[in-house]
């Protein structure tokens, strides 16, 4: 069992109790108002441990999936799928395939 800060904590547990219902609005009101600075909620939202997706890569990909239900479409973005595209963007890749992959729905 890992030692969380309190800050960390506070974090974690609003956006537990919120993701997915709530915006990015929302939930920067709701940091605002539990005292959470602009750093301290990027450095848990951004953190990445042990390889895994991150806080905001699991809160993207709920709010992405609570969108496509509302719109009638199957929400299946995955954290790893945020992840996957965070990072090729980030390194200034064009896509998420790796080499040999196919794109789906591509014949």
């Amino acid at each position: 069992m890992r030692k969380v800060c309190p800050a960390c904590a506070r974090i974690n547990a609003v956006v537990e109790g919120s993701a997915g219902r709530l915006g990015w609005t929302e939930l920067i009101d709701i940091f605002a108002n539990e005292g959470l600075t602009k750093t301290e909620v990027d450095r848990v939202l951004d953190a990445e441990i042990d390889g895994a997706p991150t806080l905001r890569d699991r809160l993207t990909s709920r709010m992405a999936n609570e969108l496509m239900k509302s719109l009638g479409m199957p929400g299946r973005q995955s954290p790893e799928d945020v992840r996957r595209v965070r990072q090729a963007v980030g390194s200034g890749g064009q896509g998420t395939w790796s080499t040999g992959e196919k794109a789906s729905g591509n014949n």
